[in-house]
Protein backbone atom coordinates (compact mmCIF):
# COMPACT_ATOMS: atom_id res chain seq x y z
CA UNK A 1 0.00 0.00 0.00
CA UNK A 2 2.84 2.30 0.87
CA UNK A 3 4.60 1.42 -2.33
CA UNK A 4 1.48 2.30 -4.45
CA UNK A 5 1.14 5.65 -2.70
CA UNK A 6 4.75 6.44 -3.45
CA UNK A 7 4.30 5.55 -7.14
CA UNK A 8 1.26 7.86 -7.52
CA UNK A 9 3.06 10.64 -5.79
CA UNK A 10 6.03 10.36 -8.12
CA UNK A 11 3.74 10.25 -11.19
CA UNK A 12 1.90 13.42 -10.14
CA UNK A 13 5.18 15.17 -9.63
CA UNK A 14 6.33 14.21 -13.07
CA UNK A 15 2.99 15.17 -14.82
CA UNK A 16 1.99 18.19 -12.73
CA UNK A 17 1.79 20.52 -15.71
CA UNK A 18 -0.39 18.21 -17.78
CA UNK A 19 -2.85 17.63 -14.94
CA UNK A 20 -3.25 21.35 -14.38
CA UNK A 21 -3.83 21.95 -18.08
CA UNK A 22 -6.41 19.18 -18.34
CA UNK A 23 -8.27 20.57 -15.30
CA UNK A 24 -8.40 24.04 -16.74
CA UNK A 25 -9.66 22.78 -20.08
CA UNK A 26 -12.29 20.60 -18.42
CA UNK A 27 -13.51 23.48 -16.24
CA UNK A 28 -13.79 25.80 -19.22
CA UNK A 29 -15.59 23.15 -21.23
CA UNK A 30 -18.13 22.55 -18.48
CA UNK A 31 -18.69 26.28 -18.01
CA UNK A 32 -19.21 26.67 -21.75
CA UNK A 33 -21.55 23.72 -22.20
CA UNK A 34 -23.53 24.17 -18.96
CA UNK A 35 -26.26 26.49 -20.35
CA UNK A 36 -27.00 24.19 -23.27
CA UNK A 37 -26.67 20.95 -21.35
CA UNK A 38 -28.50 21.80 -18.11
CA UNK A 39 -31.98 23.29 -18.61
CA UNK A 40 -34.32 24.40 -15.82
CA UNK A 41 -38.09 24.23 -16.35
CA UNK A 42 -39.88 26.68 -14.03
CA UNK A 43 -43.38 26.38 -12.49
CA UNK A 44 -46.21 26.52 -14.99
CA UNK A 45 -43.96 25.54 -17.89
CA UNK A 46 -43.38 22.47 -20.05
CA UNK A 47 -40.49 21.51 -22.30
CA UNK A 48 -40.14 19.94 -25.76
CA UNK A 49 -36.81 18.38 -26.80
CA UNK A 50 -35.32 18.75 -30.24
CA UNK A 51 -32.62 16.12 -30.90
CA UNK A 52 -30.20 16.93 -33.68
CA UNK A 53 -28.88 13.41 -34.07
CA UNK A 54 -31.89 11.21 -33.13
CA UNK A 55 -34.96 12.17 -35.19
CA UNK A 56 -35.64 15.83 -34.46
CA UNK A 57 -38.61 16.76 -32.25
CA UNK A 58 -39.42 14.20 -29.58
CA UNK A 59 -43.20 13.80 -29.83
CA UNK A 60 -43.70 11.17 -27.16
CA UNK A 61 -42.28 13.04 -24.18
CA UNK A 62 -43.04 16.34 -22.47
CA UNK A 63 -40.48 17.61 -19.97
CA UNK A 64 -42.01 18.63 -16.66
CA UNK A 65 -40.86 21.19 -14.10
CA UNK A 66 -37.37 20.86 -12.70
CA UNK A 67 -33.73 20.56 -13.91
CA UNK A 68 -32.96 18.43 -16.97
CA UNK A 69 -29.54 17.49 -18.45
CA UNK A 70 -29.43 17.08 -22.22
CA UNK A 71 -26.74 16.73 -24.82
CA UNK A 72 -25.05 19.98 -25.66
CA UNK A 73 -26.12 19.86 -29.28
CA UNK A 74 -29.80 19.24 -28.46
CA UNK A 75 -32.29 22.04 -27.71
CA UNK A 76 -35.03 22.01 -25.06
CA UNK A 77 -37.84 24.49 -25.87
CA UNK A 78 -39.78 25.75 -22.85
CA UNK A 79 -43.46 26.84 -23.15
CA UNK A 80 -45.70 28.61 -20.68
CA UNK A 81 -48.75 26.38 -20.33
CA UNK A 82 -50.67 28.57 -17.86
CA UNK A 83 -53.73 30.61 -18.80
CA UNK A 84 -52.56 33.62 -20.79
CA UNK A 85 -54.32 36.88 -21.67
CA UNK A 86 -54.06 38.90 -24.84
CA UNK A 87 -55.56 42.42 -25.10
CA UNK A 88 -56.05 44.21 -28.40
CA UNK A 89 -57.68 47.44 -29.65
CA UNK A 90 -59.50 46.52 -32.83
CA UNK A 91 -61.07 48.98 -35.31
CA UNK A 92 -64.22 47.36 -36.69
CA UNK A 93 -66.62 48.40 -39.46
CA UNK A 94 -70.26 48.00 -38.46
CA UNK A 95 -73.05 46.94 -40.79
CA UNK A 96 -73.62 50.66 -41.61
CA UNK A 97 -69.99 51.20 -42.56
CA UNK A 98 -69.06 53.23 -39.46
CA UNK A 99 -65.79 52.60 -37.63
CA UNK A 100 -66.04 51.43 -34.04
CA UNK A 101 -63.08 50.88 -31.73
CA UNK A 102 -63.41 47.78 -29.56
CA UNK A 103 -61.01 46.90 -26.76
CA UNK A 104 -61.23 43.17 -26.20
CA UNK A 105 -59.29 40.65 -24.12
CA UNK A 106 -58.81 36.95 -24.91
CA UNK A 107 -57.93 34.22 -22.39
CA UNK A 108 -56.31 31.10 -23.85
CA UNK A 109 -54.12 28.15 -22.83
CA UNK A 110 -51.90 25.59 -24.57
CA UNK A 111 -52.99 21.95 -24.31
CA UNK A 112 -50.17 20.30 -22.36
CA UNK A 113 -50.47 16.81 -23.77
CA UNK A 114 -50.29 18.15 -27.35
CA UNK A 115 -47.44 20.58 -26.79
CA UNK A 116 -44.94 18.67 -29.03
CA UNK A 117 -47.44 18.80 -31.92
CA UNK A 118 -47.90 22.54 -31.44
CA UNK A 119 -44.13 23.02 -31.43
CA UNK A 120 -43.69 20.95 -34.56
CA UNK A 121 -46.58 22.46 -36.55
CA UNK A 122 -46.56 26.11 -35.45
CA UNK A 123 -43.55 26.82 -33.26
CA UNK A 124 -42.85 29.17 -30.35
CA UNK A 125 -44.31 32.19 -32.20
CA UNK A 126 -47.84 30.80 -32.04
CA UNK A 127 -49.09 34.06 -30.45
CA UNK A 128 -48.45 36.20 -33.54
CA UNK A 129 -49.26 33.42 -35.99
CA UNK A 130 -52.49 32.05 -34.52
CA UNK A 131 -53.86 33.80 -31.43
CA UNK A 132 -53.91 37.46 -32.51
CA UNK A 133 -55.23 36.87 -36.08
CA UNK A 134 -58.04 34.60 -34.87
CA UNK A 135 -58.88 37.06 -32.10
CA UNK A 136 -59.15 40.03 -34.50
CA UNK A 137 -61.15 37.99 -36.99
CA UNK A 138 -63.68 36.87 -34.37
CA UNK A 139 -64.15 40.44 -33.12
CA UNK A 140 -64.66 41.87 -36.61
CA UNK A 141 -67.00 39.08 -37.62
CA UNK A 142 -69.20 39.55 -34.54
CA UNK A 143 -69.27 43.35 -34.28
CA UNK A 144 -69.75 43.71 -38.05
CA UNK A 145 -73.22 42.16 -37.79
CA UNK A 146 -74.58 44.93 -35.53
CA UNK A 147 -75.61 48.51 -36.01
CA UNK A 148 -73.80 51.11 -33.87
CA UNK A 149 -76.89 51.93 -31.83
CA UNK A 150 -77.53 48.21 -31.23
CA UNK A 151 -74.14 47.88 -29.55
CA UNK A 152 -75.43 50.10 -26.72
CA UNK A 153 -78.53 48.03 -26.08
CA UNK A 154 -77.05 44.56 -26.74
CA UNK A 155 -75.75 42.82 -23.64
CA UNK A 156 -71.98 42.35 -23.66
CA UNK A 157 -72.35 38.73 -22.62
CA UNK A 158 -74.11 38.06 -25.90
CA UNK A 159 -71.24 39.64 -27.86
CA UNK A 160 -68.64 37.71 -25.86
CA UNK A 161 -70.40 34.40 -26.41
CA UNK A 162 -70.66 35.00 -30.15
CA UNK A 163 -66.96 35.91 -30.34
CA UNK A 164 -66.06 32.74 -28.45
CA UNK A 165 -68.05 30.58 -30.86
CA UNK A 166 -66.43 32.22 -33.90
CA UNK A 167 -62.91 31.87 -32.45
CA UNK A 168 -63.38 28.19 -31.59
CA UNK A 169 -64.62 27.49 -35.11
CA UNK A 170 -61.57 29.20 -36.63
CA UNK A 171 -59.16 27.55 -34.19
CA UNK A 172 -60.20 24.11 -35.39
CA UNK A 173 -57.69 21.34 -34.48
CA UNK A 174 -54.94 23.65 -33.30
CA UNK A 175 -53.98 22.58 -29.73
CA UNK A 176 -54.88 25.91 -28.11
CA UNK A 177 -57.79 26.08 -25.69
CA UNK A 178 -59.80 29.35 -25.71
CA UNK A 179 -61.43 30.14 -22.37
CA UNK A 180 -63.35 33.25 -23.35
CA UNK A 181 -63.52 36.85 -24.55
CA UNK A 182 -63.98 39.96 -22.45
CA UNK A 183 -65.23 43.15 -24.14
CA UNK A 184 -63.69 45.95 -22.09
CA UNK A 185 -64.91 48.97 -24.05
CA UNK A 186 -66.74 49.99 -27.22
CA UNK A 187 -65.97 53.48 -28.52
CA UNK A 188 -68.26 55.00 -31.16
CA UNK A 189 -67.65 58.20 -33.13
CA UNK A 190 -68.35 61.24 -30.97
CA UNK A 191 -71.26 62.57 -33.05
CA UNK A 192 -72.93 59.17 -33.23
CA UNK A 193 -72.37 58.51 -29.55
CA UNK A 194 -74.01 61.82 -28.61
CA UNK A 195 -77.02 61.12 -30.87
CA UNK A 196 -77.52 57.66 -29.38
CA UNK A 197 -77.31 59.02 -25.86
CA UNK A 198 -79.93 61.69 -26.65
CA UNK A 199 -82.18 59.02 -28.13
CA UNK A 200 -81.85 56.83 -25.06
CA UNK A 201 -82.55 59.80 -22.78
CA UNK A 202 -85.69 60.67 -24.75
CA UNK A 203 -86.83 57.05 -24.61
CA UNK A 204 -86.39 56.93 -20.85
CA UNK A 205 -88.24 60.24 -20.51
CA UNK A 206 -91.14 58.80 -22.53
CA UNK A 207 -91.24 55.73 -20.28
CA UNK A 208 -91.22 58.00 -17.24
CA UNK A 209 -94.21 59.99 -18.55
CA UNK A 210 -96.03 56.76 -19.31
CA UNK A 211 -95.44 55.61 -15.77
CA UNK A 212 -96.67 58.94 -14.42
CA UNK A 213 -99.89 58.56 -16.43
CA UNK A 214 -100.42 55.10 -15.03
CA UNK A 215 -99.76 56.39 -11.55
CA UNK A 216 -102.23 59.27 -12.03
CA UNK A 217 -104.85 56.84 -13.35
CA UNK A 218 -104.50 54.58 -10.35
CA UNK A 219 -104.57 57.58 -8.04
CA UNK A 220 -107.85 58.70 -9.67
CA UNK A 221 -109.29 55.25 -9.04
CA UNK A 222 -108.16 55.40 -5.44
CA UNK A 223 -109.75 58.81 -4.94
CA UNK A 224 -112.98 57.62 -6.54
CA UNK A 225 -113.14 54.64 -4.20
CA UNK A 226 -112.25 56.87 -1.26
CA UNK A 227 -114.94 59.40 -2.21
CA UNK A 228 -117.53 56.66 -2.50
CA UNK A 229 -116.57 55.37 0.92
CA UNK A 230 -116.85 58.88 2.39
CA UNK A 231 -120.27 59.31 0.76
CA UNK A 232 -121.49 56.04 2.28
CA UNK A 233 -120.05 57.05 5.63
CA UNK A 234 -121.72 60.46 5.55
CA UNK A 235 -125.01 58.87 4.53
CA UNK A 236 -124.89 56.51 7.49
CA UNK A 237 -123.93 59.33 9.85
CA UNK A 238 -126.72 61.63 8.62
CA UNK A 239 -129.29 58.88 9.00
CA UNK A 240 -128.27 57.88 12.53
CA UNK A 241 -127.20 61.27 13.94
CA UNK A 242 -129.81 62.36 16.53
CA UNK A 243 -130.09 65.37 18.81
CA UNK A 244 -129.61 63.17 21.86
CA UNK A 245 -126.33 61.84 20.49
CA UNK A 246 -125.14 65.34 19.63
CA UNK A 247 -126.15 66.54 23.10
CA UNK A 248 -124.16 63.65 24.63
CA UNK A 249 -121.06 64.52 22.58
CA UNK A 250 -121.48 68.18 23.59
CA UNK A 251 -121.55 67.21 27.28
CA UNK A 252 -118.37 65.14 26.81
CA UNK A 253 -116.65 67.99 25.03
CA UNK A 254 -117.72 70.40 27.79
CA UNK A 255 -116.25 68.10 30.43
CA UNK A 256 -113.00 67.83 28.53
CA UNK A 257 -112.93 71.59 28.09
CA UNK A 258 -113.52 72.15 31.80
CA UNK A 259 -110.81 69.65 32.75
CA UNK A 260 -108.21 71.32 30.53
CA UNK A 261 -105.50 73.19 32.53
CA UNK A 262 -105.20 75.91 29.87
CA UNK A 263 -106.69 79.37 30.35
CA UNK A 264 -110.09 79.66 28.64
CA UNK A 265 -113.32 81.66 28.44
CA UNK A 266 -116.49 79.59 28.00
CA UNK A 267 -119.69 81.37 26.86
CA UNK A 268 -122.63 79.29 28.07
CA UNK A 269 -125.66 79.19 25.80
CA UNK A 270 -129.20 80.16 26.68
CA UNK A 271 -130.78 76.83 25.74
CA UNK A 272 -132.20 74.38 28.18
CA UNK A 273 -129.02 72.25 28.02
CA UNK A 274 -126.75 75.12 29.05
CA UNK A 275 -124.01 74.01 26.62
CA UNK A 276 -121.40 76.45 25.26
CA UNK A 277 -122.47 78.33 22.14
CA UNK A 278 -120.14 76.38 19.85
CA UNK A 279 -121.71 73.13 21.09
CA UNK A 280 -125.34 74.22 21.46
CA UNK A 281 -127.30 72.20 18.90
CA UNK A 282 -130.74 73.13 20.18
CA UNK A 283 -131.20 76.17 17.93
CA UNK A 284 -129.93 74.60 14.71
CA UNK A 285 -133.33 73.67 13.23
CA UNK A 286 -135.04 77.04 13.95
CA UNK A 287 -132.07 78.85 12.42
CA UNK A 288 -132.38 76.78 9.24
CA UNK A 289 -136.09 77.61 9.07
CA UNK A 290 -135.33 81.32 9.52
CA UNK A 291 -132.76 81.17 6.72
CA UNK A 292 -135.30 79.53 4.43
CA UNK A 293 -137.91 82.23 5.27
CA UNK A 294 -135.45 85.01 4.47
CA UNK A 295 -134.50 83.36 1.21
CA UNK A 296 -138.14 82.96 0.15
CA UNK A 297 -138.88 86.61 0.96
CA UNK A 298 -135.93 87.79 -1.06
CA UNK A 299 -136.83 85.57 -4.01
CA UNK A 300 -140.46 86.77 -4.07
CA UNK A 301 -139.47 90.42 -3.71
CA UNK A 302 -136.90 90.43 -6.51
CA UNK A 303 -138.71 88.14 -8.90
CA UNK A 304 -135.55 86.05 -9.42
CA UNK A 305 -133.20 83.91 -7.27
CA UNK A 306 -130.93 86.27 -5.38
CA UNK A 307 -129.84 84.99 -1.97
CA UNK A 308 -127.19 87.63 -1.32
CA UNK A 309 -129.35 90.76 -1.77
CA UNK A 310 -131.55 90.44 1.36
CA UNK A 311 -128.54 89.48 3.49
CA UNK A 312 -126.63 92.61 2.47
CA UNK A 313 -129.67 94.77 2.94
CA UNK A 314 -130.33 93.33 6.38
CA UNK A 315 -126.72 93.77 7.48
CA UNK A 316 -126.55 97.31 6.24
CA UNK A 317 -129.87 98.30 7.81
CA UNK A 318 -128.97 96.58 11.07
CA UNK A 319 -125.81 98.62 11.28
CA UNK A 320 -127.79 101.79 10.55
CA UNK A 321 -130.38 101.04 13.23
CA UNK A 322 -127.66 100.37 15.82
CA UNK A 323 -126.01 103.76 15.24
CA UNK A 324 -129.24 105.70 15.13
CA UNK A 325 -128.62 107.03 11.60
CA UNK A 326 -131.48 107.62 9.11
CA UNK A 327 -131.14 105.68 5.87
CA UNK A 328 -133.74 105.31 3.17
CA UNK A 329 -134.69 101.78 2.34
CA UNK A 330 -134.98 102.76 -1.32
CA UNK A 331 -131.20 103.27 -1.51
CA UNK A 332 -130.49 99.84 -0.03
CA UNK A 333 -132.86 97.88 -2.18
CA UNK A 334 -133.02 100.04 -5.31
CA UNK A 335 -133.56 98.04 -8.46
CA UNK A 336 -134.84 94.99 -6.56
CA UNK A 337 -138.54 95.62 -7.29
CA UNK A 338 -139.85 96.28 -3.74
CA UNK A 339 -139.84 99.15 -1.17
CA UNK A 340 -140.59 99.41 2.54
CA UNK A 341 -141.12 102.46 4.77
CA UNK A 342 -138.12 103.12 6.97
CA UNK A 343 -139.85 102.50 10.31
CA UNK A 344 -141.40 99.25 9.19
CA UNK A 345 -138.10 98.07 7.66
CA UNK A 346 -136.16 98.70 10.87
CA UNK A 347 -138.82 96.88 12.88
CA UNK A 348 -138.69 94.01 10.38
CA UNK A 349 -134.91 93.74 10.71
CA UNK A 350 -135.09 93.69 14.51
CA UNK A 351 -137.72 90.98 14.50
CA UNK A 352 -135.76 89.00 11.88
CA UNK A 353 -132.58 89.14 13.99
CA UNK A 354 -134.53 88.05 17.08
CA UNK A 355 -136.09 85.19 15.13
CA UNK A 356 -132.81 83.99 13.72
CA UNK A 357 -131.03 84.09 17.08
CA UNK A 358 -133.85 82.63 19.18
CA UNK A 359 -137.15 81.95 17.44
CA UNK A 360 -138.97 81.15 20.69
CA UNK A 361 -138.20 84.61 22.17
CA UNK A 362 -138.50 86.63 18.98
CA UNK A 363 -142.27 85.97 18.58
CA UNK A 364 -144.81 87.22 21.09
CA UNK A 365 -148.03 85.37 21.88
CA UNK A 366 -150.71 85.93 19.30
CA UNK A 367 -148.27 87.48 16.82
CA UNK A 368 -148.15 86.33 13.22
CA UNK A 369 -145.06 84.52 11.92
CA UNK A 370 -142.31 86.68 10.52
CA UNK A 371 -142.44 85.39 6.99
CA UNK A 372 -146.17 86.15 6.71
CA UNK A 373 -145.59 89.69 7.97
CA UNK A 374 -142.81 90.18 5.50
CA UNK A 375 -144.94 88.92 2.63
CA UNK A 376 -147.82 91.25 3.60
CA UNK A 377 -145.48 94.24 3.93
CA UNK A 378 -143.87 93.51 0.55
CA UNK A 379 -147.31 93.45 -1.06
Amino acid sequence: MKTLYEKLRRMVRRNRGRIIGIGIVTTLLIAFLWPSSVVSVRPGEKGVLYSRLFGGTVLDRVYDEGVHVILPWDILYVYDVRILEETQDVDVLTVDGLTVNVQVSLRYQIMRERLPALHQEIGPDYRNKIVIPIMNSAVRQTIGNYRPDALYSTARQELQDQMLVDAIEEMGRIPILIHGFVVKSITLPEVLSKSIEEKLVAEQRYLRYHYLLLEAREEAKRKAVEGQGIRFYQSLVNENMTNNYLRFEGIKATNNLAASPNAKVVVVGSGRDGLPLILNTQDMEPQRQGDKATESVSRKASGRPAAKAPASAVNATNATGATGATTTVEGLVSGRGWKLPESEFVEFVKRLDATLLNPSHGQQPGQQPVHQSVQRTAQ
